[in-house]
């Protein structure tokens, strides 16, 4: 690593399927003021053979963990991958199938020399599928966004987040005691985000985007398999408490209705076959019972008929 270097762009990896263009999406930054710290996790594909054509060309620190943790901890795998940087100032927590415009890092550096006081930086996205085609462009962020505002947008699904569009200042992740961790890492990257943001709002670059891979094999994409389902709802009234908690510690407000996060806590199912209607409705309400919503039952229960009822008219697939 050079000395003077700013930006660690860690990759906590464990696919191989996409690595090559994740890595030559780096490769192409116009900028190369960067240093990139590989985490295998374990991985049963050989990484390194991927890896090592591209360290002509880039600053790598490639490290193989022989214990899979990001099985049963994946938060815990990045926080090993992250340790794994040397002290600069601002982390990039990358992945190993998505990829970034070739002005990315520049443009990075551009909005950080303009005297932008941020804790916090992001990108706007596109979303990708396996074959490297758009197949959806997300609405842009404002120029500044407030966390509470952040939160009301992605209860409301207005906008899209992730965990590889942010670039954030190595301070906060110690002033905050790290990512937030949830099962799954399922919305960890939510409440991370919000606490990273919470004293400097979040800072969008512009000129620059990031895809997000949609390739069906990453956990997104896993809406068939009841248990990852069910752990996915689990994690979303985790961080319904959560935020009740931080916002009410920290003096933020919060907007979104009782209804609007019972919808959002409860999309995971509503989009999944794998669970039955009735069992969908016995989740519903004890959803609702944990929350404390016990007032917005009967308002629950109908949008669960309307879905049902939605379901029954459209074609099947």
């Amino acid at each position: 690593m050079k000395s003077d270097q700013k930006l660690a762009i860690v990759i906590p990896a464990f696919k191989s399927e996409y690595l090559f263009d994740t890595l030559e999406s780096i490769r192409n930054q116009t900028c190369k003021d960067f240093t990139v710290y590989i985490g295998d996790d374990g991985s049963p594909n050989n990484l390194f053979k991927i890896i090592k054509d591209f360290t002509y060309d880039l600053d790598i620190v490639y490290k193989r963990f022989e214990h899979n943790m990001g099985a049963q901890n994946l938060v815990g795998h990045w926080e090993r991958s992250v340790a794994m940087t040397n002290n600069e100032e601002w982390i990039w927590l990358f992945s190993d199938d998505d990829v970034m415009d070739p002005n990315c890092v520049s443009s990075f550096y551009k909005s950080l020399n303009s005297g932008v006081k941020a804790d916090l930086f992001h990108f706007d996205i596109d979303i990708i599928d396996g074959e490297s085609k758009t197949i959806k462009k997300c609405s842009n962020y404002p120029a500044v966004l407030r966390v509470e505002n952040f939160f009301a947008e992605r209860i409301r699904h207005k906008i899209h987040s992730s965990v590889v569009e942010y670039i954030f200042r190595r301070s906060v992740y110690y002033r905050e005691d790290g990512f937030q961790n949830y099962d799954l890492a399922w919305c960890s990257d939510d409440a991370t985000w919000i606490k990273f943001g919470r004293k400097s709002d979040i800072v969008t670059i512009p000129y620059a985007r990031v895809s997000w891979r949609f390739s069906g094999s990453n956990i997104s994409s896993n809406l068939k398999q009841k248990s990852v389902v069910l752990r996915k709802l689990e994690s979303n009234v985790q961080h319904i408490q959560w935020v009740a908690d931080y916002f009410k510690a920290n003096n933020i407000s919060e907007e979104t209705s009782n209804l609007d996060k019972f919808k959002w806590a409860f999309s995971v199912v509503i989009l999944s076959t794998a669970v039955s209607v009735r069992e969908r409705y016995r989740l519903g309400l004890s959803v609702v019972n944990t929350l404390g919503y016990s007032r917005i039952a009967p308002l629950a229960m109908a949008y669960l008929m309307y879905w049902d009822v939605k379901r029954s008219i459209l074609p099947s697939r």
